[in-house]
């Protein structure tokens, strides 16, 4: 957006707490079938999958439910489901319908949700391997766990397509680095403004904030895993993901490999063999 280059994470931050969240077309497409597959039989929970492909989404929806509730009882809307009771079907479908939409065109947008949407699922998958941890407020703090930079793709993409021409330039190593060089901030900056701006419930922003609680460093590893993944399941990163996966959740490293979502058999025996280096190689696959 020209004339804003000067803006920090607070003046974006200030802009964006006023700007409607724009949605996939997709998820307009999606509730549609949804509705004619499932007919007048259609649950709660069915809806609520919704939010797990389109972060943008699952905030607009948070927010709604936020403001049609008192704030004693809309700070227990920590999970999908829990939105989709809090707003009721109608005004969700309101919600969805009325909203405006992203141009598939915006392949930032698109990649950034996608990878959003793939920790949000990592985090759900982990989350049930913990006898004590709610898998799906997992889930909803993995998908807003980065709302900030979601949002610039949406309505300002020149701002991360220079963080992320300096990452791939190799002028920056890491993500934040290069946010940080390219625009003087990192995004994460603005998510925790706008957390808070939107007052969103406590336990979400706990979790998005990054305490050392057992749940948050299983959101944050979620999320960083997502990343990882989206590079390919050869990622140097990810047997060091997988050990970590399994001391927050007290499950096996075949569990935790296992309940990866988006990668075939073959791609998860092989990461489980560089995670634990003696286990014999997979053999090759016959061709057809």
């Amino acid at each position: 957006m020209a004339g804003h280059a000067w803006w920090g994470a607070t003046q974006w931050a200030a802009y964006l707490v006023h700007q409607e969240q724009p949605i996939k077309a997709a998820s307009k497409t999606a509730l549609r079938e949804l509705e004619i597959a499932g007919g007048e039989a259609l649950s709660a929970q069915a809806y609520a999958g919704l939010m797990l492909d389109d972060p943008m989404l699952a905030l607009r929806l948070i927010k709604a439910a936020n403001e049609r509730l008192p704030l004693r009882m809309a700070r227990d809307i920590t999970t999908p489901l829990g939105v989709v009771l809090a707003l009721g079907t109608d005004a969700l479908r309101r919600q969805i319908e009325s909203a405006p939409e992203v141009s598939s065109e915006n392949s930032g947008f698109m990649a950034c949700e996608a990878r959003h949407a793939l920790a949000a699922r990592i985090a759900s998958a982990w989350g049930a391997l913990h006898y004590d941890m709610d898998a799906s407020e997992l889930a909803m703090a993995a998908l807003l766990a980065n709302a900030g930079e979601v949002e610039l793709w949406a309505i300002a993409p020149e701002l991360p397509q220079r963080a992320l021409d300096e990452l791939t330039s190799g002028r920056a190593e890491r993500s934040e680095a290069a946010q940080r060089q390219a625009c003087g901030f990192a995004f994460l900056d603005i998510t925790l403004l706008l957390i808070d701006a939107w007052n969103l419930p406590q336990l979400i922003r706990q979790l998005i904030r990054g305490d050392e609680g057992q749940r948050a460093r299983l959101a944050r590893l979620a999320v960083n895993t997502a990343r990882h993944l989206s590079n390919g399941a050869d990622d140097p990163a990810l047997p060091d993901d997988m050990r970590e996966a399994a001391k927050l959740t007290g499950a096996t490293l075949g569990q935790v490999v296992s309940a990866l979502p988006d990668i075939g058999a073959d791609e998860k025996a092989e990461l489980l063999r560089q995670v634990e280096p003696g286990l014999p190689e997979m053999p090759s696959a016959e061709p057809c």
